[in-house]
Order: C-alpha cells, then structure tokens, then sequence
C-alpha cells in the first residue's frame, strides 16, 4: 500500500470540501427559481438559468425589469440588464442624431421622434417602478432589507386601512 505524502491528502481534502460546497450551493439555487408575489402588485419570476424578469401592476400604471440574479449565503441579488430603444431625431442643421432611452417593451426598436411622442406620456415602463436590489431568502420567501434589517412588519394597502405581509412569497400557479 502507498503512503500519501501530505500534499496529496490536503489536495483530496479540499476536492471533497469543494464538492461537498458545490452541491449545497445547486440546492439552494433549486429552492430559490420559481414565482414569487407581494400583496402590492409586484410579481418575481426567478429562472434556473440566473435570469429574472421582476413586474409591478397598480391600476393603469406598470412597470418591468429584467436582468440576472445571484445568490451568496441567504441574499439574493438581483443586476438589472436595461433594454434601450434609439431614438432618431434631427437636429437643426438637418443632420440626424440617435439617442438612447430606456424601452418600453421587452424588444430593442428604432423609433423616430414622431413615433415616440404618439406614444404619449408612459405611466411606466423597464423600471419605472424599480425592482428590488437584493432580498433575503428565508423558508421559501422573499424578505426586503431596509437598513440592514428585514422587512417584517405589516404595511397598510393602497386606499386600505388593512395591513398586509411585505414579503413576497412563491405562487407557482
């Protein structure tokens, strides 16, 4: 039988610390990717594949964002990825300029000035009401983080006297 000198025994150590890391930290991702929703309008579809797509609706207001999260010990951290439009527009000489401004929609266009002021004022839109920068995960919710310390306590609802949860919670109708 061959001794294994001190090298090789600290390298297959770490090799099974790794692993044995590794596999805690699929685990984890696996109970965080779903559908999570507030009582205030805001939904979350956290995707395997770290993407996410985070969407608020209040009356005829709404808003999206979508990007890439992580997830580092019980926080997730959500990286917004912005989707632009250009915008062509003339200048006084004649020339053209394009410009970019955030979309919309989900789809990159090109749209000319005239077609952007047909659209009319936006009552929201990509982050009109932006997405969380990072939340808590804890028995399959999602808690705010406010000061360093989680969001708990009930919050009252729009033109309600009612108080609701403030975490989102997984809805995987």
């Amino acid at each position: 039988m061959r001794n294994l000198t001190d090298d090789q025994t600290t390298m297959k150590i770490l090799t099974t610390i790794f692993l044995l890391t590794l596999s805690f930290s699929l685990f984890a991702q696996d109970k965080i990717v779903g559908y999570y929703r507030d009582y205030f309008g805001s939904q979350i579809q956290i995707n395997a594949d770290s993407t996410f797509k985070y969407t608020w609706h209040f009356d005829l207001s709404a808003s999206w964002t979508k990007g890439t999260w992580s997830f580092k010990k019980d926080t997730l951290y959500f990286h917004m990825i912005p989707t632009y439009d250009t915008i062509t527009d003339k200048n006084k000489d004649g020339t053209s300029a394009d410009k970019l401004i955030l979309s919309v929609n989900d789809t990159s266009e090109r749209l000319s000035s005239k077609q952007l002021a047909d659209m009319g004022l936006p009552s929201g839109g990509q982050n009109f009401y932006p997405c969380p920068d990072k939340l808590f995960f804890k028995k399959g919710r999602l808690y705010g983080i406010q000061n360093g310390r989680l969001v708990v306590k009930k919050q009252k609802g729009f033109w309600t006297k009612k108080k609701w949860r403030p975490w989102f919670f997984k809805n995987d109708d």
